[in-house]
């Protein structure tokens, strides 16, 4: 299936340059139409990923072309990712009857695209489509990031995601430690920093797993 789906993508590149069809963001929609096809009939997770990505591809240079981007600089706005992200999350609500363990991929994949991107525009506002100062909207995407992995640390203990609890945690520990880096960095010693960033984050692992404890006597 990984050799069919590979020799597809490059049979349909070889036909576009062999009749000189304008190159588009709409094989990206071809090529994940037959990866989900392929992930579907022989429940393939890999297949499947590959699919995503490039459903993910597509969305995201079709919503930077309706911003006026030529389609292949899609990458220049990483909030694109995060509207694709979020949409793939809310694919795995859909009932996956014969295929239940693409569920978690679906929650996991979408939700870490959609932190990447958050993560990448909290350090580089300039890639923003916001019409404000750089400084402000990393301000924002820092707030946006500590929600959304929050968010998905307490979702995916009250559903029994580990998955999504695990993706949430990583992706909060690594916003608290930018932001220790930017605020400690240059006047603390490095040894003081490293324990206190060691310090926080046993405390973090504490307070999840009380966290976890109480979230399961109130569903048990």
């Amino acid at each position: 299936s990984l050799v069919a789906f590979t020799a597809f993508v490059l049979d349909l590149s070889m036909l576009g340059q062999i009749f000189c069809i304008t190159p588009s963001q709409n094989a990206f929609l071809v090529w994940g139409a037959f990866a989900l096809l392929l992930a579907y009939t022989y429940r393939l997770k890999l297949l499947l990923v590959a699919g995503i990505s490039c459903l993910m591809g597509y969305l995201a240079a079709t919503m930077g072309t309706w911003c006026g981007l030529y389609w292949l600089s899609f990458g220049e706005r990483p909030e694109n990712f995060i509207v694709a992200g979020l949409l793939v999350f809310a694919a795995a609500f859909i009932p996956h009857k014969s295929q239940a363990e693409f569920a978690n991929i679906y929650r996991v994949y979408g939700l870490l695209a959609a932190l990447i991107a958050i993560l990448i525009l909290s350090n580089w506002g300039g890639g923003s489509y916001l019409p404000w100062q750089t400084r402000h909207i990393e301000y924002v995407y820092q707030i946006a990031g500590f929600a959304l992995s929050g968010v998905a640390i307490w979702l995916g203990i009250r559903r029994g995601w580990p998955g999504v609890t695990n993706l949430g945690s990583t992706f909060f520990v690594i916003f608290l430690y930018t932001k220790l880096f930017d605020w400690w960095w240059k006047w603390m010693p490095k040894y003081l920093f490293f324990l206190l960033l060691g310090c926080i984050a046993v405390l973090i692992l504490l307070v999840l797993k009380r966290a976890r404890g109480r979230i399961k006597e109130v569903l048990s």
